[in-house]
């Protein structure tokens, strides 16, 4: 082979390759050139005699030149490093000014290095996601257009030979014992702004490492050090039967003490991440972007020089104000929150609960027919638990009751602000013309003129670019008037004008439309006596949904052929298979529409407790002192738990002191009134025995005690519980000898 000469560029190069067992799925093979400082001077990709040509620009100093051959890396990926990581091999060269030619460079590449090439690569697969709490109610909604950084962090074997022998006699001191005690205090965590709360949440926190499983079962009773572990690392190792092996070894040499930790990392590692929490560093591997389900995807190189199965960290960032990306999501410890030995493949799921995340909508795939209209939920509430909207509930259905139609699992009422969430098949905007939607509500025997509409506004988020800049924006979908026909909403596009759906508000990002059945149907409460006041406005309602097309004329979702669907599911979060309505009653055809009943009741709970007695005697001292001539006397403590329609239950004890457990106490169904209340005046609750005087003095023969009496409603708004109807009720008394 001939030598390179001088050309108009500079200095040209041959390379070539002799490639041994070369498989079929090795790809390309780049030469590529790097200078001293590893700026790219030139790359190119051997042809299929495995030769290519390098050229070199030559200057007026001296250079030294690394010529590395080695597989092909992305763009944003290509620098020496990676490279050399990756398992390129190098070759070094000298360049000097008066030269005009370079002697050609030869690799030999056989099994030792072409595996690494393409055995080392490792499909990546992961969503983020955002913790929102709306009503109560936790949800996990996608993070889109977020940048995700992928991390390839350093195994325990090296971070373990290179800590200090401070650390190390730390470590040793920790196995060998005397164990610390309970409230040893252990290293705390870095400051954690925005999103330090993860680590408490049951639903987001990734305690001592996020991946779900250990990657091997370890002896009965070890603990799983790939699981959540929000206690101490100390109280659980406590309990646990050290590897004789392990303790030896911590008095032993540091060679022989590094191997044995090594060898029982399974079992340390939640120790190890806390002790030693900076002691971890990070390799970046590559930066992908969420789609607008959340999900990632990236393909990464492990090392050639970690034969471990890949240790992965991530941090997320997304473009929240014009020109500034913020981190949304970093949990530290680093160490104890790196997926270790990732097997490749498989799913990573990301938590992040940063106020400033931008959430997309849900992307949970539904399963029906052709042209569907799934009337989803009430708030955040599958219509699949209302009795009558379901297989199992419906009317004539087996088991059917009658006098629980219309409620939330057959017991539990609905009140507050109602907010139906409806989802439509694209088909309905793009094929049959359908664009706008209608709700409405009314009694059942109210007549059809009463129908009343929905007119609280509707609208959806979106976010885009402008300039480079991430900009939030709504879309409204309605009330609005179209042709004769008004308070129609649109039908929410698959895509807005630009950009991405974006969910900022999930209750008011996802509602489809707004019931106030506090306006409709109020609540009446109850006078000192506990009874009712004014007529009982709850009872069954019915939500209508009616269907229109561009100009606002009302449709026949029959002859289009459009499907009534309701969710067969609970729960809303993966694929939600659906029913026919049709099926279970809830379409009326003749009327083109679809026909959702619910139960309302917004009355009040009522709380009181009643003056105790001793053996009959109530308690006339103005302190509260009740006198007993026995300790075996019956001590009658009576209360009211009032809800007119029995939507609520009550809790009631009774206490000594200040912080001793209940010595009494009572649960139940609250009744209708004072007289539904079997023996609440003045005898005890209903179906528990009398307290004596002995069972709540135990040891002592003065005492005094609390009454505490708490009632709750058990109506939802489909996000929460309406908890403003709850009563409660506080009383105190105490029993002296005569």
């Amino acid at each position: 082979m001939s030598t390179a000469k001088r050309g108009e560029r500079g200095l040209s190069i041959e390379v070539s390759a002799v490639i041994t067992e070369r498989p079929d799925e090795l790809q390309d093979i780049v030469a590529y050139a790097f200078s001293q400082g590893g700026a790219l001077l030139d790359k190119q990709s051997l042809d299929k005699e495995g030769n290519a040509k390098l050229s070199i620009p030559v200057g007026k100093e001296p250079q030294a030149v690394r010529v590395v051959l080695g597989p092909e890396l992305d763009k944003e990926l290509l620098d020496i490093g990676e490279l050399l990581r990756r398992g390129g091999i190098d070759r070094h060269i000298a360049v000097r000014p008066d030269m005009d030619r370079l002697p050609p460079i030869a690799f030999e590449v056989g099994p030792e290095r072409w595996r690494h090439w393409i055995g080392r690569r490792c499909v990546v697969n992961g969503t983020l996601l955002k913790r929102v709490v709306a009503g109560g109610v936790a949800l996990r909604l996608p993070v889109c257009n977020a940048a995700v950084d992928i991390y390839e962090v350093d195994p325990w074997p090296r971070i373990i030979v290179e800590l200090p022998e401070i650390d190390i006699g730390r470590l040793r001191d920790f196995i060998d014992g005397p164990w610390p005690p309970i409230d040893w205090p252990i290293p705390p965590r870095p400051p954690e702004p925005f999103f330090g709360e993860l680590i408490d949440d049951p639903l987001a926190r990734v305690g001592l490492n996020p991946q779900p499983l250990p990657p091997r079962v370890l002896s009965p009773g070890a603990i799983r050090g790939f699981d959540p572990q929000p206690d101490p690392p100390v109280e659980r190792l406590r309990a646990l039967a050290l590897p004789p092996d392990l303790l030896l070894a911590a008095r032993a040499a540091r060679p022989a003490f590094e191997r044995a930790v090594v060898a029982h990392l399974d079992l340390l590692r939640p120790v190890l991440c806390w002790l030693f929490p900076m002691r971890v560093r990070r390799t970046k591997l590559v930066t992908v972007m969420t789609d607008e389900c959340g999900h990632f995807h990236a393909v990464i190189w492990r090392s050639i020089f970690n034969f471990d199965q890949p240790d992965l960290y991530f941090i997320a960032r997304q473009r929240i104000w014009p020109g500034f990306w913020v981190t949304i999501y970093e949990p530290t410890p680093v160490a104890c929150n790196t997926w270790w030995n990732y097997v490749c493949g498989t799913e990573v799921t990301l938590i992040t609960s940063h106020p400033l995340a931008h959430a997309c909508p849900p992307c949970p795939p539904i399963v029906a027919p052709n042209n569907w209209v799934l009337f989803m939920a009430i708030g955040n509430t599958s219509v699949w638990r209302i009795h009558g909207a379901n297989d199992t509930t419906k009317i004539g259905a087996a088991g059917h009751d009658p006098a629980k139609f219309g409620l939330l699992d057959g017991s539990a009422p609905w009140g507050g602000s109602l907010r139906p969430r409806l989802e439509f098949d694209n088909s309905l905007r793009s094929d049959l013309g359908v664009r706008y939607y209608r709700v409405s509500y009314k009694r059942p025997a109210e007549a059809e003129s009463e129908w009343r509409p929905s007119t609280d506004a509707i609208n959806r988020h979106y976010t885009h670019e402008v300039a480079g800049d991430l900009i939030l924006e709504q879309y409204a979908l309605g009330p609005q008037t179209v042709g004769t026909s008004a308070h129609l909403c649109e039908i929410p596009p698959a895509l807005p004008p630009t950009g991405q759906w974006s969910i900022p508000n999930a209750v008011l990002d996802t509602q489809s439309a707004v019931i106030p059945t506090v306006a409709v149907a109020p609540g009446t409460g109850f006078d000192a006596g506990g009874t009712p006041l004014g007529a009982d406005e709850g009872g069954p309602w019915q939500i209508k949904v009616e269907l229109f097309d561009a100009v606002g004329n009302l449709v026949d979702p029959e002859a289009l052929g459009i499907k009534w669907r309701v969710p067969a599911t609970d729960d809303l979060s993966g694929t939600i298979q659906t029913r026919d309505a049709a099926l279970l009653g809830l379409v009326d055809a003749a009327l083109n529409r679809m026909v959702v009943t619910v139960r309302v009741d917004n009355n009040p709970t009522f709380a009181r407790i009643d003056a105790p007695s001793v053996g009959g005697s109530l308690a006339a001292d103005e302190c509260g002192v009740m006198s007993y001539a026995s300790r075996a006397l019956a001590v009658d403590v009576p209360f009211l738990a009032l809800q007119r329609n029995r939507f609520a239950s009550y809790s009631f004890y009774v206490q000594r002191g200040a912080v001793t457990p209940a010595e009494y106490s009572a649960v139940g169904t609250a009744a209708v009134n004072a007289a539904a209340m079997p023996g609440a005046i003045p005898p005890s609750p209903p179906g528990d025995p009398l307290p004596t005087v002995d069972s709540l003095l135990d040891s002592c023969n003065l005492a005094g005690f609390t009454e505490q009496l708490y009632v709750a409603h058990m109506a939802t708004d489909g996000w929460s519980r309406q908890s403003q109807y709850d009563r409660s009720a506080a009383r105190a008394f105490v029993l002296a000898p005569a």
